[in-house]
């Protein structure tokens, strides 16, 4: 108990329950949320589920991207030149690295629909 009486235990500094309220007073499970209450739910888990859809497309996309390089690093195109192969090998790499970028981001808007 604290001075006044009141179990501090479970009151933050303003006498407020400091468990379920962020230091303003107001519920902090909510705070930062860009919509609220259901209708706002159910408009992010939406939008968060055509940005999931729009990055694992644009991931299928650099894979087939990275998959034509590979092969045109590797000789099996109509420039098997030094440099169309360079070239080949460094926009596998470069697709690589994008499709890694879209398969995380998709996997982060699926887990928060």
């Amino acid at each position: 108990m604290g001075s006044s009486g009141i179990n501090a235990e479970y009151m933050g500094s303003s006498g407020i329950n400091a468990e379920y309220m962020g230091s303003s007073g107001i519920n902090a499970e909510y705070m930062g949320a860009p919509n609220e209450g259901i209708v706002g739910q159910i408009g992010n888990s939406l939008n968060n589920a055509a940005q999931y859809v729009s990055e694992t497309v644009q991931g299928a996309g650099a894979t087939a991207s990275k998959e034509v390089n590979k092969e045109k690093a590797k000789g099996n195109s109509a420039d098997d030149s030094i440099s169309g192969r360079v070239s080949g090998a460094m926009g596998a790499a470069s697709d690589k690295v994008d499709e890694k970028k879209h398969e995380g981001s998709a996997s982060a808007n699926k887990n928060s629909i």
